[in-house]
């Protein structure tokens, strides 16, 4: 009779194997893609056509040939759980839920990427500045008593940021944003700021959590 230990292991290791199959993260590589966007433009949504154990993606509003399939054969249509931003010579993958807000003046290129309780910002200013700076406008918007800092660095995919971590309590709402400071292969300086909304137990949202572990994965300066 075998060990019931054994046993018990055996079972431990096939459970392991079957939950990281069904929980591995769906992944293309956008490059497959010809995807040109102006400035101020919204990354267009993936599409996955399923038929016959086979899966093609199609951008949308743009043509494209189904290849090798019967026009008979019986398809599945989904969208693609993530989008890339390609704006401001970063790129990164996010949540295809999430709306997009373009900001464009003269002071500042401004991008906005909004969930529930989290938010991506890409600040391009059109005067250089530090991220002491920008920080230091923040904490004036929100008022120095509500607001407390701490310096940070980030490891974003094989980039390593730093920056500044801006606490805010405004009328009992917890805020936290990430300011981190990015600067390109042209040695132009932006800002990547990551804001979330903190539960009542002050702790990050869920939606940071699964949005960031993304963006770590992604994440190039170009």
């Amino acid at each position: 009779m075998k060990n019931p230990s054994i046993i018990l292991i055996l079972l431990i290791v096939v459970f392991f194997l079957t939950s990281c199959e069904n929980s591995k993260e769906s992944k293309i590589n956008f490059k497959d893609f010809e995807i040109s966007l102006s400035k101020n433009e919204e990354p267009p949504l993936i599409f996955e056509l399923k038929s016959e154990g086979e899966i093609q993606y199609f951008v949308e509003n743009q043509p494209k040939k189904w290849k090798g399939l019967d026009k008979e054969s019986e398809t599945t249509i989904g969208v693609y759980e993530w989008k890339l931003f390609p704006h401001n010579n970063l790129e990164f993958e996010y949540p295809r839920t999430y709306s997009f807000e373009a900001d464009l003046s003269i002071t500042n290129d401004i991008w906005t990427l909004s969930g529930n309780d989290f938010k991506i910002m890409v600040i391009r200013p059109m005067v250089e500045m530090d991220v002491e700076e920008y920080v230091d406008e923040m904490i004036s918007q929100f008022g120095q008593s509500n607001c407390s800092t701490t310096e940070i660095s980030n490891q974003l995919n094989t980039s390593k940021l730093n920056g500044i971590k801006l606490s805010v309590n405004l009328a009992g709402i917890d805020l936290e944003l990430d300011v981190l400071e990015v600067i390109d292969k042209s040695g132009k300086k932006s800002f990547l700021v990551f804001q979330d909304s903190l539960n009542d137990a002050r702790q990050n949202s869920k939606e940071s959590k699964t949005t960031l572990a993304r963006i770590k994965q992604t994440f190039k300066i170009s």
